[in-house]
């Protein structure tokens, strides 16, 4: 190959699935497939056929991991010199949770740098290691604040706003039972944490009275206990601010100090680290163009028999595309199925911000729901469950992060005990189906999905009002999956029932 037009003639775009036969041979232990460089570690991220995604992980995208991650923090040093004054609270999920048939394990990317990582930044960690292996989440949240709160943080670093929420809520509501554990250097015996765990932790235990009483000073001063009291000297969050998750952020503010800023760690995946945000303002970053070669199809292109392929040099200012990776990983030509926006330059260099995952997904808080795993669902749910379904969409709230399951019943009346269980069982199969999804709803970042039992007729009424607005029938593709479009068929709704 010459040419970019020789590797895209040769090498047609594809999605995980074109890519898994190869995957899982490497998975068996084959070496040298897809890269001269072997992996070490396969990243674990939810696939949209039902089965996991195993992304490689070798030398060079850890090297580019390693470098960005860098080059974010000296970034934040230049614009928050106090960043690294005291301790840092960074959240990952655990390095290795298990081993392919071939012996090579699969877990977390971010979770195996935090464990590898130089000492110089391991003793700035807040949190040990092992903390982050407990499988309860309810006892992982609040280990994690149990050993963060008691120390001066100046930096909180994880992808997720909604974990950092989820940690602050659960400092509040178990106050009195983290003064108990703190005055006496222990972790409380109501939670399920496996003894392997509390022996690897109890080194790092020890009483601290003092900070027990200056918590327990905040809540009777202020009635609650917020991160804006308990750290003071915090100088930066890291964090998405971008897509859907944005209103989370908002939802986070109030329980931080006014000043204190908030800049996103750049849009990255398990697949790839694509950009380096250098600002406070917004999501936007560099395009990382050494770390992958990019292609990108306009937006209104990607339905297109023949779209538009762009390279970096092509791209237009406030325009969208979906991106293509080549990755040091093994992907070529990955379609990823995200949209980004270019939101200006630096220099020559294009400024990228995430938008929102591409076709038929939804992606609320890391879950990557496929409209093919909500098709799947919905069919097992109902066989299971004994109700017919007529018709059904699910909408996706970013500001409540949940789904609202609108369902158009066969029979009429329901019983509402058996709407409950017929939302339960679609949500007990979207876990089945989808491991992001199963851990954000065990973690309670996605809360239970909202069941609407519509009125007969509505999907003949809203196909109706679809082709009045000039859409032909015979291209009209309904979306099962999506998220609210300005219309929601409020007077179309029977009732409403919480799982």
């Amino acid at each position: 190959m010459n040419s970019v037009q020789d590797y895209r003639d040769g090498v047609p775009v594809g999605d995980y699935e074109d890519f898994r036969p190869w995957v899982d041979r490497l998975k068996e232990g084959e070496r040298r497939v897809l890269t001269s460089e072997d992996p070490y570690l396969f990243a674990l991220t939810s696939g949209s056929a039902g089965q996991p995604k195993f992304i490689p992980v070798n030398r060079s995208v850890g090297d580019t991991a390693k470098s960005l991650s860098r080059l974010w923090l000296y970034r934040c040093l230049v614009d928050h010199p106090k960043t690294l004054d005291h301790k840092a609270l960074v959240i990952v999920s655990p390095a290795v949770e298990g081993c392919t048939d071939g012996g090579i394990p699969f877990g977390s990317a971010s979770g195996y740098i935090y464990k590898n990582a130089s000492w110089v930044l391991r003793r700035r960690y807040a949190v040990p290691y092992p903390v982050f292996a407990i499988k309860d989440f309810e006892a992982k949240y609040y280990a994690i604040m149990r050993f963060a709160i008691e120390q001066r943080l100046s930096l909180i670093a994880t992808p997720n706003p909604s974990t950092i929420l989820r940690l602050a809520m659960t400092a509040d509501n178990h106050h009195d039972r983290l003064y108990e554990d703190i005055h006496d250097g222990a972790v409380s015996k109501d939670f399920d944490i496996s003894s392997e765990v509390r022996r690897q932790i109890s080194p790092f235990l020890k009483p601290n009275p003092k900070r027990a009483r200056e918590l327990e000073s905040i809540v009777a001063g202020t009635g609650s206990l917020r991160p804006k009291e308990y750290w003071p000297d915090l100088a930066l969050v890291g964090c998405w601010k971008g897509g859907s998750v944005g209103s989370t952020v908002d939802r986070l503010r109030p329980w931080f100090r006014t000043e204190t800023p908030f800049r996103d760690i750049g849009y990255l995946s398990s697949e790839a680290y694509v950009t380096l945000p250098t600002e406070d303002e917004g999501c936007r970053g560099i395009l990382a163009v050494a770390a992958n070669f990019y292609e990108f199809i306009p937006e209104g292109d990607i339905e297109s028999t023949r779209p538009h392929v762009l390279t970096v040099s092509q791209l237009e200012n406030g325009e969208s595309y979906y991106i293509v990776l080549t990755s040091p990983n093994g992907l070529y030509r990955y379609d990823i199925n995200d949209i980004v926006r270019v939101a200006g330059f630096h220099g020559r260099t294009p400024l990228l911000e995430f938008m929102r995952k591409g076709r038929d997904m939804v992606n609320l808080e890391g879950e990557k729901l496929h409209v093919s795993q909500l098709i799947q669902a919905v069919e097992a749910a109902q066989s299971s469950v004994g109700i017919g379904i007529e018709y059904y969409r699910a909408v996706g709230h970013p500001e409540t992060s949940r789904y609202n399951l609108q369902l158009e019943l066969k029979r009429l009346p329901v019983a509402d005990e058996s709407a409950i269980r017929l939302g339960r069982a679609i949500d007990d199969q979207l876990a089945r189906l989808n491991i992001e999804y199963e851990e954000k709803r065990r973690s309670g970042r996605l809360h239970p999905p909202l069941v609407q039992i519509m009125a007969k007729g509505w999907s003949s009424r809203r196909l109706e009002a679809k082709l009045a607005q000039a859409v032909r029938d015979i291209q009209f593709k309904d979306n099962l999956l999506g998220v609210p479009d300005g219309d929601d068929h409020g007077a179309e709704i029977i009732r409403e029932l919480t799982i």
